[in-house]
């Protein structure tokens, strides 16, 4: 089997709650799984409404852990994404071990370089691809639900112009090499489920089809948020200063089941970048408002508003917002 690549990275905000309480996290995860796996016997095998179940669980906690729901939408992208991709690539008839082993790989894969996942929640991750088995889910129709849509941000594979996926599910030879990398030399595949590392001298991969098209990756960057911090205050939330209005409320990333797991509504994590003629129509004294980058405003509640440089709020020289609108 392979992974997707480049793969994603896990939010800052979740790897540091791990590390300041793996304990903790590692029990949150199981909290959520057992909710999913109450779910799939309450809802006749229904897996979306199963991971649903799980993020409702899991939400609070994590919050509690001073994990904003940004963030924690964000860290459901990306895991969706990882361990989706990877299942899609997994024999069809995988057990509890060989899943567990993928969702270890493939959080093992998403850390940065030199920084391991806390064993904990390591142990987690592996129990969470026994619960998945043990509730009837089978790897290919949990990398439906993990992975984004083909053609949404984050679809890890490439698609024909009719946005039908390129790789079959099972089949990591036709995945072109430049979109996938093996499984860690020592990790968890490798010791636990030997059989579905890639053959010596790897697999002889598919070239990239003239005509395959790429979805573009996540948009991942989410600044740390106190969850206890008013957002409510920011009278910018959710509007687009440009038009006045509103901002289209952002699609569900394609995390599928997960994504809801995880993240519950679609957070910042997953809004489209300012275009540059809002960028003009906002003026000068909205510079230092928000990031001129593509950084959503909802995700950052201090930074909202600018300061003149003698402490006092800059003035918005933009269209007047009714200060209500656009928040929930």
């Amino acid at each position: 089997m392979m992974f997707p690549m480049p793969m994603p990275p896990m939010p800052s905000d979740i790897m540091d709650a791990a590390a300041a309480n793996p304990a903790g996290f590692a029990d949150a995860l199981a909290t959520g799984m057992e909710a999913f796996q109450g779910a799939m016997g309450e809802n006749g095998g229904d897996m979306g409404a199963a991971f649903e179940a799980m993020g409702d669980v899991m939400g609070p906690i994590m919050q509690d852990m001073g994990v904003s729901p940004e963030a924690f939408d964000a860290a459901g992208d990306a895991v969706g994404c990882a361990i989706g991709g990877g299942m899609h690539m997994a024999p069809a008839d995988c057990g509890g071990a060989e899943m567990g082993a993928i969702c270890q790989d493939a959080v093992e894969m998403m850390m940065p370089p030199g920084m391991e996942c806390p064993a904990p929640v390591m142990d987690a991750m592996g129990d969470m691809g026994q619960c998945m088995a043990d509730a009837g889910c089978m790897p290919h129709d949990v990398a439906g639900e993990m992975m984004p849509p083909p053609g949404d941000p984050g679809f890890p594979f490439p698609c024909d112009p009719a946005g039908e996926c390129m790789v079959p599910p099972g089949d990591p030879a036709a995945c072109p090499v430049e979109c996938c990398a093996p499984p860690p030399m020592d990790g968890a595949c490798s010791a636990m489920a030997p059989a579905m590392m890639p053959p010596e001298g790897g697999y002889d991969h598919a070239p990239m089809p003239a005509d395959a098209v790429m979805a573009p990756p996540l948009e991942l960057d989410v600044a740390a948020v106190d969850p206890a911090a008013p957002v409510a205050d920011d009278p910018m939330a959710g509007i687009d200063p440009a038009a006045g209005a509103p901002a289209p409320a952002p699609e569900d990333g394609g995390m599928g089941a997960l994504g809801d797991a995880l993240g519950g509504p679609a957070g910042a994590a997953d809004a489209a970048p300012m275009p540059d003629a809002a960028d003009a129509a906002i003026g000068a004294a909205m510079d230092g408002a928000m990031d001129q980058g593509g950084a959503p405003a909802p995700a950052d509640p201090g930074g909202a508003q600018a300061s003149d440089g003698d402490g006092l709020p800059a003035e918005d020289d933009g269209p007047e917002v009714d200060p209500s609108a656009g928040m929930g």
